[in-house]
């Protein structure tokens, strides 16, 4: 088979798995995008907090 013929091939079975790909709708997109700005602006806030209080008492452990 030649080259040519087999790059074919590959971009028609693409063609077709792309088909059969159930894709998201609108909404589902904005709504799981905004699940994911929201819960990283927490887990960053979280961490933190966390690494300000850490570094706190490290401070007090180190200076006594």
């Amino acid at each position: 088979m030649s080259v040519w013929k087999r790059v074919q091939e590959y971009f028609r079975s693409v063609r077709a798995e792309v088909s059969r790909v159930s894709w998201p709708s609108r909404r589902e997109i904005v709504t799981f995008t905004a699940l994911v700005i929201i819960l990283t602006l927490a887990l960053g806030i979280y961490l933190g907090l966390v690494d300000v209080v850490l570094q706190h008492l490290l401070r007090l452990l180190v200076t006594k």
